[in-house]
């Protein structure tokens, strides 16, 4: 006993107090009169009536269930509202492998409302979506309201030659509502025959199924279907509710649950004799599905027992495939509770650590912008105060106070009150006045046009991004050419990105890599502006560099914006 489950230790002792019980009884029910018999064979006939109709109610179920699978599968629905070859071929696919899957599975009929028609019976394809839009099964399908519709026996086609078939229909609907075609699964009678033909009703006992309409749904002998003398012999059976039939027949009927047909039994008492000393083996077939009943029952109360600790085990899970917000129910056993307790308390301080981890790596990130941001090249501004000594010497007072004004203006932008982070407009202002600057000292070999979009003017972004790239474009372009430089600067919105470009009309480069344009156009840069940009916006942002060979060198900021 030490080897085995705790499962094991709750059902064998009651499994084998059972099957004692039920031994004794049977072995004092062995010694009872004809008549006792009688009532017994009675009670049996009702019994296995029963527990057959449970049977064909879960048997039922599970064709339902298939049905309304199939009803409600993405396949079946898509090439129903919109059907093509490619859907076509891989719904056959579908029919075919639940055909494969399901031994009772004979064929599998779509009809849309379209009109198209797929079948896994070959002879059933040939039919007009129209004829089979016509027939019984199509419209009770269609009446139901999208519930499936049990067929009772019916014949198949060419490729179930002489083979009785049931079947359930089902109305294929929309999101809405409406009603896009019929699904209809014809199954065979071989599970039926399997159970219904081995009942223990005697030994000329068999059973039946009828529907409301009086029906046969199915019965053993296949020739009632066709014969209506041999259907008119079945009537006493049909009349009959519970009750004897010419004295030696008894008759019992019952309910199919979830369903409108119903399981006739007619048991045969011939051999009241042989069940006598058959009754052992019949209480010792009820031994048999008591204690299956009874393990079935613990297991589900075990599984009760066991549902806390699972849902433990699904939050354990699913918090390691990243969803850390989860925590588990603090229920069950007192041992389960503290040990769901100790584990949220663990997530949390585990959440609690990753948001301090998070901060600090926002503030190193804030570091490395502000130390990029520092390595601009002062060489502007000893540049720009030469300018203004020389134009002092040459007495041109006007352009020193305005060149002045320009300078003043483009330091107060860049300091930007102390932020890291400026508007658009404020960073094309800022590169506006170095370009005016720039252009005093370069007279008219330079030239500037910059063309803004005002519904991107308060994009914010690090400061000091633009003039590296106007610089790059003044000292490895315009100083390259001979006559007037020109440099665009370019705000527009493109395919849902914002893109920022600079463009000058210097003599570009030959096919090379964009790596080498980076360094040949002043690599550090671009490079600090693009680590810059990449730092603070990440995927959401690229640099594209174009330098075709005697032409426009354009660089482009690129930022999604949706």
């Amino acid at each position: 006993m030490k080897n085995l489950s705790l499962f094991q230790k709750l059902v064998l002792p009651l499994m084998v107090m059972l099957f004692l019980i039920l031994a004794l009884l049977g072995v004092g029910f062995y010694h009872i009169s004809a008549q006792e018999i009688r009532h017994q064979t009675e009670a049996e006939t009702q019994e296995i009536v029963k527990q057959s109709s449970y049977f064909l109610e879960f048997y039922l179920k599970k064709v339902k269930e298939t049905s309304t699978s199939l009803v409600g599968h993405s396949q079946v629905k898509d090439y129903s509202q919109a059907p093509t070859l490619e859907k076509e071929a891989s719904l056959r696919e579908l029919f075919a492998t639940m055909i494969d899957a399901d031994k009772d599975l004979v064929s599998a009929v779509l009809v849309t409302k379209s009109g198209q028609v797929i079948a896994t019976d070959s002879s059933i394809s040939m039919k007009t979506s129209s004829d089979m839009m016509a027939e019984s099964w199509y419209q009770e399908a269609i009446d139901t309201n999208g519930s499936p519709v049990l067929i009772p026996a019916q014949q198949g086609g060419r490729s179930q030659e002489n083979q009785w078939l049931i079947s359930v229909t089902q109305e294929v609907r929309d999101k809405s509502g409406k009603n896009l075609g019929v699904l209809r699964l014809d199954l065979s009678y071989d599970t039926l025959a399997n159970y219904l033909d081995h009942l223990k009703l005697g030994e000329d006992g068999f059973a039946f199924i009828l529907n409301e309409q009086k029906e046969f749904v199915y019965h053993p002998q296949h020739t009632v279907y066709l014969s209506s003398q041999e259907m008119r012999e079945q009537e006493p059976f049909i009349q009959e509710e519970n009750g004897y039939v010419a004295g030696n027949t008894y008759v019992y009927q019952n309910d199919i649950p979830g369903t409108t047909w119903r399981l006739i039994g007619v048991a045969s008492l011939e051999a009241l004799g042989q069940l006598q000393t058959k009754l052992m083996k019949t209480f010792l077939g009820l031994s048999f599905l008591a204690l299956l009943l009874t393990a079935s029952g613990l297991w589900i109360i075990l599984r009760q027992w066991a549902r806390p600790l699972k849902d433990f085990q699904q939050t354990i899970l699913k918090v390691g495939t990243g969803q850390v917000h989860l925590r588990a129910k603090e229920e069950g056993a007192p041992e389960l509770v503290q040990l769901a307790s100790n584990f949220n308390q663990m997530l949390n301080q585990m959440e609690q650590l990753m948001l301090t981890i998070k901060e600090e790596e926002q503030e190193v990130r804030r570091y490395e912008l502000r130390a990029l941001a520092s390595q601009i090249n002062p060489h502007f501004l000893y540049n720009t105060l030469d300018t203004i000594v020389w134009m002092a010497e040459l007495q041109k007072g006007p352009k020193v106070v305005e060149l002045t004004k320009s300078l003043a203006h483009y330091f107060r932008l860049a300091l930007n009150r102390g932020h890291e982070q400026i508007r658009l407009q404020d960073e094309i202002d800022h590169v506006r006045q170095y370009l005016f600057i720039q252009q005093e000292r370069y007279g008219k070999k330079l030239t500037y046009e910059i063309r803004e979009n005002p519904d991107s003017a308060d994009f914010l972004l690090p400061k000091l991004v633009l003039q590296p790239l106007v610089e790059n474009a003044i000292y490895h372009g315009i100083k390259q050419i001979q006559g007037t430089g020109i440099i665009k600067i370019n705000v527009r919105s493109l395919a849902g990105n914002l893109v920022i470009s600079v463009s000058d009309n210097g003599p570009g480069f030959a096919e090379v890599k964009e790596e080498e344009i980076r360094l040949k156009l002043g690599g550090v840069g671009l490079t600090n502006v693009d680590q810059r940009l990449k730092l603070q916006f990440g995927d959401d942002y690229h640099m594209e560099i174009q330098s075709p060979p005697d032409g426009w060198t354009t660089v482009s900021l690129c930022f999604k914006m949706d």
